[in-house]
């Protein structure tokens, strides 16, 4: 059995982090495994740079001449004002272009192809099924089974992707042409005979996606799957000697969370401006340490007047269980999340976790039992959740450790995969 696993790159995102680790399991499990991108971006060997298209020979040149029509387009755009617009902040894919080689996968020895990631014109929507390979498929995002958004807009209450798109239920906060929809019906059309066999890394996904219109049909070709965190990376570490080292004192509450992006988009998935409304409500600001995995934002650290420690770029995922571990909450204030890797990492960690009651993450959070679940979006009630983690720490962190060793057992998930692939190619 060789499997090839395919994501637009080997890291930088959730969905890059997740199929690296399945393949880094599947090859520990000597299942003959090949991950395969369309940018690398690690200096790991055994990751392959898959061939281009052979109608894009030479891939600089196309990108240079991609970059002076967008230029061009967006000169239009300005002069005509009919460009695409719409109030839903997550990205937008159309994957009308196609850049790695498909004869290349056809003629090469693999038996089940794994997609991962495959945005960003890696892989067009109507090239997807010229594969003639077993096909699984993991729902990273919502984006497979929505328009050319990669989640609904829940502050609106979007459901496009259950009623079908068409041009009356467009919402009233999109302007231009409706790419959506468009995307939408190009899925429709050339999806309609296709047999994959799909993923969900949360049961919220899989539920999504039985209710889609246009998987409605397929109930029985989606298993829910959980991502694999690294056990023997992710785990508690005395924090005493991690505090002295990045001089956080021994007497703070130390709140952990997510790179924000305030400035720059005040209406993120992520929830950033949520979690500077609650994170505004302490007043006794000395008794807190705050802990940011990412880059600090000017706006936290002038308004809220409580000490930080930003951490930058992590690729070392050592390290980054060290950051875990200084933490007595961390907080996820995301809008929407299928099964966030930085919830699961924190619960091997021992970390209790204080989050909305939104999308995979009910998955990850039991209600007072391995965090707090905060009523969307209600920042009063997410403080509640942050003091209520920090309080209750010690009972949190037992019970966290107990379900990632039970629920996000390693050796099960990625038995689950195996005997998925033998399933699928059986058939």
């Amino acid at each position: 059995m060789k499997i090839l696993l395919l994501n637009h790159t080997d890291t930088g995102g959730g969905a890059a982090i997740a199929a690296e680790r399945l393949f880094t399991a599947l090859r520990q499990n000597n299942i003959n495994a090949i991950f395969g991108v369309l940018e690398k971006k690690t200096l790991d060997t055994s990751i392959i740079v898959l061939k281009k298209n052979s109608f894009i020979e030479h891939y600089l040149i196309y990108r240079i001449i991609k970059k002076i029509l967008n230029i061009f387009i967006s000169i239009k755009r300005n002069i005509y004002k009919n460009d695409f617009k719409t109030s839903n902040p997550i990205l937008h894919s159309t994957n009308k272009k196609t850049l790695i080689d498909i004869d290349y996968i056809n003629n090469a020895d693999y038996d089940l192809i794994h997609l991962h990631w495959i945005n960003k014109d890696m892989i067009s929507i109507e090239d997807i099924k010229k594969i003639n390979k077993p096909i699984v498929w993991t729902m990273h995002d919502c984006w497979i089974f929505c328009g050319a958004e990669h989640y609904p807009n829940v502050l609106e209450n979007d459901t496009r992707f259950i009623e079908g798109y068409n041009k009356k239920n467009k919402p009233k906060t999109t302007f231009g042409p409706d790419i959506c929809r468009k995307t939408w019906e190009r899925k429709k059309k050339s999806w309609k005979n296709i047999n994959f066999n799909f993923i969900s890394p949360s049961n919220y996904e899989k539920e999504a996606f039985k209710k889609s219109a246009l998987f409605k049909n397929f109930q029985n070709n989606c298993t829910v799957i959980s991502n694999i965190i690294p056990e023997n990376i992710f785990r508690p570490i005395n924090n005493k000697i991690l505090k002295e080292l990045y001089q956080i004192p021994f007497d703070k509450k130390v709140i952990g969370f997510g790179a924000i992006e305030i400035e720059t988009r005040k209406k993120s998935i992520k929830g950033e401006y949520l979690l500077f409304d609650s994170l505004k409500k302490i007043h006794n600001k000395s008794d807190y340490h705050i802990v940011i995995f990412g880059d600090n934002n000017n706006l936290f650290s002038n308004e809220l007047q409580i000490p930080i420690f930003s951490t930058g770029s992590i690729s070392n995922p050592h390290i980054l269980a060290g950051i875990y571990n200084l933490c007595d909450v961390f907080v996820c204030p995301s809008l929407l999340e299928n099964l966030p890797n930085v919830c699961i990492e924190s619960l091997f960690c021992g970390i209790p976790i204080a989050a909305f009651n939104t999308g995979g993450i009910p998955d990850i959070v039991e209600h007072k039992e391995t965090g707090y679940l905060a009523e969307c979006f209600d920042t009063e009630d997410l403080f509640r959740g942050i003091c209520y983690c920090i309080d209750n720490y010690d009972k949190l962190s037992h019970n966290a450790l107990i379900k990632a060793r039970k629920d996000f057992n390693n050796n099960d998930i990625i038995q689950k995969h195996i005997d998925l692939y033998k399933s699928v190619l059986k058939k």
